[in-house]
């Protein structure tokens, strides 16, 4: 076997295992950013929109969720079940700030501030909680899907 015959294998393999190392390094370039599911996850809770809001979690069917009170349902159909429920209800709204959103490999994370508002006899609108959400994305076939969801009650002001 000539020299050059015996190093083109190598080499082939090689630059082989470079191409897949830089693929696996590199997030799929066809997935949209994190930001861009936490944004169609946060507005689909603001429009009740059931299945949109679905489109944004895990295929899966472990979807941890603790409610502000504590309470943790840890499937994804009881997920849905409670968004169901919630979204039949037309008397509250949310007005959300997204304060931090990190890419970490095929793990994301978002820590966002919300109040939620319930609606009063005069037509206003008064603050009912205020709290904040430790989001937790994964990717799923290049798609980030929510796998986590903690929500935090953020404690009134003492009185003054």
């Amino acid at each position: 076997m000539s020299r050059a015959r015996r190093w083109r294998v190598p080499l082939l393999g090689g630059c082989l295992l470079l191409a897949a190392a830089a693929a696996v390094a590199q997030p799929d370039a066809a997935a949209a950013p994190l930001r861009e599911t936490l944004d169609r996850h946060l507005q689909a809770i603001q429009a009740r929109d059931l299945d949109a809001l679905m489109a944004t979690v895990t295929r899966g069917e472990t979807l941890t969720l603790i409610l502000p009170g504590g309470k943790v349902l840890s499937t994804r159909e009881q997920f849905r079940r409670l968004h169901q429920d919630w979204f039949a209800e037309d008397d509250w709204r949310m007005r959300f700030e997204v304060r931090q959103v990190r890419e970490l490999g095929d793990a994301g994370i978002a820590l966002v501030h919300y109040l939620s508002q319930q609606r009063q006899d005069d037509g206003g609108y008064a603050t009912r909680c205020e709290a904040l959400l430790s989001l937790v994305f994964a990717r799923e076939r290049g798609e980030w899907r929510l796998v986590y969801d903690q929500n935090t009650v953020v404690p009134p002001p003492p009185p003054q």
